[in-house]
């Protein structure tokens, strides 16, 4: 059965390597232990709601980061 918490994760994973990253990334930029991370993936222990919270919005900067990057850089080529 999988859970609320095990189901988002996926998801957060899923859209990480979609744009590119990692979960390590995500990770990373949430400031939580990718070990946790795996432990709740796989049903060990549930996280706090804050922490998929954080998760989430980690993969979400890392995704607008890299968007901003590339509009830039398309910028700067339409004016080279």
């Amino acid at each position: 059965m999988t859970t609320y918490a095990q189901q988002a994760i996926s998801e957060i994973k899923l859209k990480a390597e979609s744009a590119g990253f990692r979960l390590s990334d995500v990770c990373r930029i949430a400031e939580i232990d990718q070990a946790q991370v795996s432990r709740w993936h796989s049903g060990a222990t549930e996280p706090l709601y804050g922490s998929v919270r954080r998760l989430e919005a980690s993969v979400d900067a890392l995704i607008a980061a890299r968007l901003k990057k590339m509009s830039e850089s398309l910028e700067i080529a339409g004016k080279a």
